[in-house]
């Protein structure tokens, strides 16, 4: 009994997981400013960066890489490594309250080719924002500062005419 309540105390587990994904920028058409690529999921309700877990023998950016063309069918490619990110969450795994820990490895990206495309299994929608509707879009605050980071080193990393 869990606090003399009455109550019993759920099973528990832990699990860690590693995922890699890109802050994928474009010029917008004219000249007019930045656009980053984000995907919808959970119905439509989340705006997030493309990410997805780490396979075996892969190294994180070709993860990024991979995730990016799969989620949203855009082939980009790697600029600099942004850091990472980690949090927590809670899942039932077979009934058990399983907290996992995430951690993200994002990716500096500039667009090669493609449309967007929603992969259909996991991601609803896919879509260019200009950057500050991107910002305003993005459902967590960890991801705007991963854009955030992408756009201090854009301009070192990707002079004028080198994002294509």
């Amino acid at each position: 009994m869990a606090g003399g309540n009455g109550l019993r105390a759920l099973p528990a587990s832990r699990r860690r997981v590693t995922s890699a994904g890109g802050v994928v920028l474009r010029e917008r058409a004219g000249g007019k400013g930045l656009e980053v690529l984000l995907i919808a999921i959970k119905d439509g309700r989340v705006w997030s960066l493309p990410k997805g877990q780490v396979e075996p023998g892969e190294r994180y950016y070709q993860t990024a890489l991979r995730e990016v063309r799969e989620e949203t069918g855009i082939e980009a490619k790697v600029l600099a490594p942004l850091g990472s990110i980690r949090y927590h969450f809670t899942v039932r795994d077979d009934g058990i309250q399983t907290t996992v820990t995430k951690e993200v490895h994002h990716f500096l990206m500039s667009y090669v080719a493609g449309k967007p495309r929603p992969q259909q299994e996991e991601v609803d929608a896919v879509a260019w924002f200009p950057v500050p509707e991107a910002l305003k879009r993005l459902s967590h605050q960890n991801e705007r500062d991963a854009v955030l980071r992408a756009l201090a080193q854009w301009e070192t990393k990707a002079p004028v005419g080198a994002q294509s």
